[in-house]
Parts: structure tokens; sequence; C-alpha cells
């Protein structure tokens, strides 16, 4: 009984959160007194309906689109990069600080190279999404072959392993639930990336439609888009934490230290 109370009370605390922030918002509007700067959220919802019967489904379909495709090359080429890096000294001593320093360059700061390099268009919001995605999960994955107990490794060897078996049977699953907290990092810093290269370079998406309707004074549609990038950015992740809490069930001691 008292288990499931506390399931209970858990359950509930997203939607106290969710309450405090609309009561905040809709005190916002009222101090404002202009619904046309500050929509209150009702004002917000009829926008957002309203998107439904428009361009927002095709605008949500050209975001996904970037999305996936800056994303899918960003955690591969970061994979692929930790698991060089990890595989030679060497080769790490030339990769780690190449990413050390590129790391901390924002990609809204290549946002005017990419504009010349590829114009207006779809490969400006998908070269930044690759960018950001390819740092948390390189650090990420790097880390986590670190940890992996090298006399695992050695068995695997001594047994006639192939290195690349080992790498395959054994690095990576021990290295999984380090693996895929860099992809939510990656995520995260990824769909920001789509939001600022959709406004300042892209010609669809979310992200450009938020600047049109900024352009019409449409205060309530654009936080209405807003919102809806938080929605499917919250969805993405809670499909990696399902991820991350099955890797971390099937192999407990791997997971710890995984966030």
């Amino acid at each position: 009984m008292r288990n499931a109370r506390t399931t209970a009370m858990a359950a509930g605390l997203p939607l106290v959160g969710l309450t405090l922030v609309l009561l905040a918002w809709e005190a916002a509007a009222r101090l404002a007194a202009n619904a046309t700067l500050v929509p209150p959220p009702l004002v917000v919802g009829r926008a957002f309906i309203g998107m439904l019967d428009g361009d927002l489904p095709a605008d949500i379909g050209a975001s996904l689109v970037h999305l996936s495709i800056g994303y899918s090359l960003g955690v591969i080429s970061g994979l692929i990069l930790a698991l060089i890096a990890a595989g030679s000294r060497r080769l790490e001593a030339v990769i780690d600080p190449l990413v050390e320093f590129l790391r901390p360059i924002s990609p809204i700061a290549w946002i005017p190279l990419a504009i010349l390099f590829f114009g207006v268009g779809r490969a400006v919001p998908v070269y930044l999404i690759f960018y950001a995605a390819l740092f948390p999960i390189f650090v990420s994955t790097l880390d986590g072959i670190r940890r992996v107990d090298p006399r695992l490794v050695l068995a695997a060897a001594s047994l006639g392993a192939s290195r690349a078996l080992v790498v395959r049977a054994v690095v990576l699953p021990a290295a999984l639930p380090s693996v895929i907290a860099g992809a939510r990092l990656s995520l995260g810093v990824a769909w920001m990336s789509l939001v600022a290269g959709e406004i300042v370079g892209g010609d669809a998406g979310i992200g450009w439609r938020i600047l049109w309707y900024q352009e019409f004074f449409q205060m309530d549609h654009v936080l209405a888009a807003i919102l809806v990038v938080g929605v499917l950015g919250l969805a993405a992740d809670l499909v990696l934490r399902g991820v991350q809490a099955l890797a971390r069930r099937w192999n407990p001691a791997a997971a710890e230290g995984a966030t």
C-alpha cells in the first residue's frame, strides 16, 4: 500500500510542476496586460489547435528529417571516433585534443560559414545538428570504454577472440550505458541546434516557422511552436531513457556511474 502511494505521488510530481508553470505564465500575462505581446496559455492553446490544420504537421516533418539525418551522422561519427581513439594511444593523442578544441565552440558560431558553404536550405540545420551531436557521444563513449574491466578484454583475447569480436562482444556491451547517456546529451543539443539552424539558415521546419510567425508578430503562434519543440524533445528523451533503463537492468555493473 505504501509503495503504491509513493508511486502515485511520484507520478503526480510532473503535473505539479506543469501546473505551477501554467499559473506563473497566466500571472505574467495578466501583469503584462497585453495578450499580443504576452499571450496567456488559453490563447496559445487555441493557436496550436489552429496550427494543426495548417502548416504545423509539415513543419514537424521537415524538422524531424533534419534531426534524423544530422543526429544519426553525428552519433555514428562520434562512436567511430571514440572506438578509434580507444584503440590506439597515438590516435587518441591526435583526436582527443582536437575534439576538446572544437567542443567548446558553439554550433551557432558556425552558422555564417555554413550558410556560405551550403546556402540557405536543409543542409544548414543538418550540419549544425551533426556538429552538436558528435562531441557528447564521443566523450561519453570514450569514457565508457575506458571504464571497461580490462580483465574481460584479456579473457576474451586469451580465448582466441579477434580484436573486432572483442570490441563487438565485450567492449561495446560493457560501455553501452555510457553510450546511451551520451546519446541523450547529444539529442538535447541537437534539438537546440535544429531550431537555431532553421531560424537562421533553413527554409522549412519548426524553427523557420517560428521566425515566420515572429515577422507577423503572431506571438501566440511563436509560443505554440516553441512548446511543440519542447514536447517533441521530451518524447525523444523519454524513449532514450527507456533504452537506458533496459541497458542498466541488463548490465548493472557497467551502468555504474552512467547518467
